[in-house]
């Protein structure tokens, strides 16, 4: 009975590890993110992270790419929405983002996405609001307005903010819409043959970007810092971070899941103030909390499925 019950805990526990692995690793991805920032074009970053990603993901996907094929083809309108969504709107604009902002401000702002995804379903779906949520969409939208104003409410009247803090809430409201059209993705399609096609679709759709930075802007510099920033966010953060997150959900349920949101934010100004030296602020403080409370309270208030 002894051992049952401890396997039954080591089971009961191991999402939760899941959960906080994945929420560590893609708060590391916002650290590096500001620290190449300027250093490694943003289109340029987010062109290799795909392409590393879709290779590292490829052995796993074949089988499901090859049953799946005729499946693939016929939603690839989906797909290539995603692709574009994840890649340069979502992700290379996170990338573009950190070149004018801290990562503690992008890690809060970022915290708020699920507030975001809920009003897309609303907006797209009508599906219900209730109240709670409502509530927690309001205190967390003003969590990333201390953020925005930098804690001075005045600077909404002379229209002073940060053009880094601006597209980051561009950018996550892009990834909300990706999560969003996730429901849309037939059951058959599983994780990495779904991650593999919107590597490959999103990487083609940035692939027009990135030439015209390469010639306009910015060569990406081949270096040890480049490459090993693109081997880490193409494999620890866009395979198996997403992946352990996927495999927590599956097990525990979104709802409960959707912890590593406050996680992430929490991570994030850890290893900025750690490794980055960035200066944790009072208004980090107050944004911090309005979101991630606003998050959470979301959660409670989520509607029932019919």
């Amino acid at each position: 009975m002894k051992n049952t019950s401890t396997e039954t805990s080591t089971s009961n526990a191991l999402p939760y590890a899941m959960i906080v692995i994945a929420a560590l690793i893609i708060a590391s991805n916002h650290v590096l993110a500001r620290y190449i920032g300027g250093v490694i074009p943003p289109m340029g970053m987010v062109f290799w992270r795909s392409v590393v990603s879709g290779l590292f993901l490829l052995p796993f996907a074949v089988t499901g790419l090859i049953t799946h094929r005729q499946l693939i083809a016929k939603h690839w309108k989906l797909f290539v929405l995603m692709g574009l969504l994840f890649v340069p709107l979502g992700n290379g604009l996170i990338y573009t983002a950190y070149t004018f902002t801290t990562a503690i401000n992008g890690g809060v702002v970022s915290a708020s996405q699920p507030a975001m995804t809920v009003i897309l379903v609303w907006l797209l779906f009508r599906e219900t609001i209730t109240w709670k949520q409502g509530i927690g969409i309001l205190i967390a939208g003003l969590g990333v307005l201390a953020i925005i104003t930098r804690g001075d409410p005045l600077a909404v009247l002379r229209m002073d903010f940060n053009i880094g803090d601006l597209i980051m809430l561009v950018a996550i409201a892009f990834a909300a819409l990706y999560n969003v059209l996730l429901r849309n993705v037939p059951d058959e399609i599983k994780v990495p043959e779904l991650m593999f096609v919107v590597m490959v679709t999103g990487s083609l759709s940035v692939l027009p970007i990135y030439v015209l930075e390469t010639i306009y802007i910015q060569l990406v510099p081949l270096t040890w810092l480049s490459i090993a920033s693109f081997l880490w966010v193409g494999i620890a953060v866009t395979a198996i971070a997403v992946g352990l997150m996927n495999a927590a959900i599956r097990r525990i349920g979104a709802n409960k899941a959707s912890m590593s949101n406050y996680m992430r934010a929490l991570f994030t100004a850890l290893l900025a103030v750690v490794l980055l030296g960035e200066e944790f602020q009072t208004f980090h403080l107050v944004a911090m909390v309005l979101v991630i409370g606003g998050v959470y309270l979301m959660t409670l208030g989520r509607a029932p499925k019919a």
